[in-house]
């Protein structure tokens, strides 16, 4: 009888043992209400998810943090000879720049995506960069402007942050001379926004395909110039994927960080610029159509540009009716007079 103990005892230790050491396997066995063996790999938590990724609407550049909650708005920008450099150009998702009085060119600039700590000098409005704000739904930051321009805002009382109006929002530079000294920042300029209520969805849908710009069958732009009068010239050199921007010969720098100012994107629209009935203001037709060129990524593409009202997208299409996008990134959209001379290298 021990002999026989003695035998059973021998064959359960292995078994014994054989078990206890099945507990520490990562992979382990049981049997399922159906009587099917189910294998059960470990746990999943440490398996990486592909995160989630949206888009700036004015850029089209990827990103992990949704940008819903950027508030968006424009600000009119000097560009004379005693205001540059500027500062926040760098910054902007877009820059619009058109003629002023006296052949003196000036930009609106749009900002979404960065957040610049100095913007200008800011100078005042005309009523056709009030017709781009427009187009963008965007509050815009400026002191005084134009009678015309006035009226527009008061008439129709628009998103207008008008310095004489919330002086506390702007600071003037004393290193400057005045009326070349007045600077904002988007802190500021956000907070003016959202004490007014002048938070707006975006309603401008831009178009970006980089595979567009990849095409070798369209033609080359290394440069373009703009010959725009005899006071002011610009012209952009594609170096290092994007176009740097030259004013007069000279690289356009930002005073706020001392970057050149480049672009991924060049628009050029050409519309009838012609004097007012004051013989000193202009007027730059918005609507309607003409021709232009977009270029991008070294290449260059004809365009014919259409907007219907003043409430409505400016498209930009190529001779086919075929919508042509931009690249990814930033742009600079030049509203020229349809006599001003491009030549593209």
């Amino acid at each position: 009888m021990k002999k026989l103990s003695i035998v059973l005892l021998s064959l359960l230790i292995p078994a014994l043992l054989c078990s206890c050491g099945l507990s520490k396997d990562k992979k382990t066995t049981s049997l399922d209400a159906g009587n099917h063996v189910k294998t059960e790999e470990g746990s999943k938590e440490n398996e990486k998810k592909e995160p989630v990724m949206y888009s700036f609407a004015y850029t089209g550049e990827k990103t992990e943090k949704d940008p819903s909650n950027n508030i968006s708005f424009m600000a009119i920008i000097e560009n004379s000879k005693d205001a540059r450099p500027q500062s926040g150009l760098s910054e902007a998702d877009i820059v619009f720049e058109t003629m002023a009085e006296g052949g003196i060119p000036r930009f609106i600039a749009l900002f979404n995506k960065n957040s610049p700590k100095e913007i200008g000098p800011i100078r005042s409005v005309r009523p056709y960069f009030i017709d781009i704000a427009k187009e963008y739904n965007t509050a815009f930051a400026h002191c005084g402007g134009s009678d015309d321009a006035i009226k527009i805002i008061n008439s129709e009382n628009l998103m207008s942050m008008n310095e004489m109006s919330y002086g506390k929002y702007y600071w003037r530079d004393k290193s400057r001379k005045a009326p070349h000294n007045l600077y904002t920042s988007s802190e500021k300029l956000r907070s003016l926004i959202s004490s007014k209520g002048y938070v707006k969805n975006q309603n401008v849908k831009l178009n970006f395909d980089q595979n567009y710009w990849e095409n070798s069958e369209l033609k080359s732009a290394s440069s373009v110039a703009l010959k725009l009068n005899k006071f002011y010239n610009t012209s952009y050199k594609f170096e290092n994927g994007a176009y740097t921007k030259y004013i007069n010969g000279e690289v356009l720098k930002d005073k706020s960080n001392g970057s050149e100012v480049t672009f991924k994107n060049v628009v050029i629209t050409k519309t009838p610029i012609t004097l007012t009935k004051d013989n000193v203001h202009i007027n730059v037709p918005l609507t309607g159509e003409g021709e232009g060129l977009l270029l991008s990524n070294g290449k260059y593409q004809k365009i014919k540009w259409s907007k219907k009202d003043k409430n409505s997208q400016t498209q930009l299409k190529d001779s086919e009716g075929k919508e042509v996008p931009f690249s990814p990134g930033n742009t600079c959209w030049n509203i020229i007079d349809r006599n001003n001379v491009v030549e593209i290298k």
